[in-house]
């Protein structure tokens, strides 16, 4: 459950949504490009694409 709570929103595990395309690579506001992730991974994540990210964190690479 996505909350919307500010208690809530700052816990590290507090559900987000997250660009599969970034913004700033031309990615957009539509639910195509959306995901849910947990508020530690969005963070995380940094300038990799979303492939690249979800390989290294299940231990692909």
């Amino acid at each position: 459950m996505i909350s919307y709570e500010p208690r809530e929103r700052w816990r590290p595990n507090a559900a987000t949504l997250e660009h599969l395309r970034r913004k700033v690579d031309g990615g957009r506001d539509n639910r195509d490009n959306f995901a849910a992730a947990c508020k530690d991974c969005n963070n995380r994540r940094g300038k990799r694409d979303w492939l690249s990210y979800t390989s290294i964190k299940r231990n692909e690479f």
